[in-house]
């Protein structure tokens, strides 16, 4: 037997359509609810990057300084007497006996 105009074929259809945006409107709430909702959400992943790119730039500083205070150490093992006549006439503003200082202005 043969179906009549179309008929039937419209009523699946049309229940088809219907199934289809029922599950895409819960793919939608889904999507909303695991973006804003749940933890960790959109906000914390925003905020943790951030946190990430601030601690790579506190370890390049350290980094520096610790090669900084590596060279410090390796001069200081080298030539300790003049490290300390150093440290003495500029942290501490001594000068040797009979020695002049002259200050230039720029």
């Amino acid at each position: 037997m043969e179906q009549s105009s179309g008929a039937g074929r419209n009523s699946q259809s049309s229940s088809h359509k219907k199934v289809f945006f029922l599950l895409f409107f819960l793919l939608l709430i889904n999507t909303f609810v695991n973006l804003f909702i749940t933890k960790p959400n959109i906000f914390d992943l925003v905020r943790l990057s951030e946190l990430n790119r601030k601690m790579d730039e506190k370890i390049k500083r350290e980094v520096k300084e610790n090669l900084r205070l590596r060279l410090l150490y390796e001069e200081i093992r080298k030539n300790p007497e003049e490290v300390k006549e150093r440290f003495i006439r500029e942290y501490l503003f001594k000068i040797k006996e009979g020695e002049k200082i002259y200050i230039i202005e720029e």
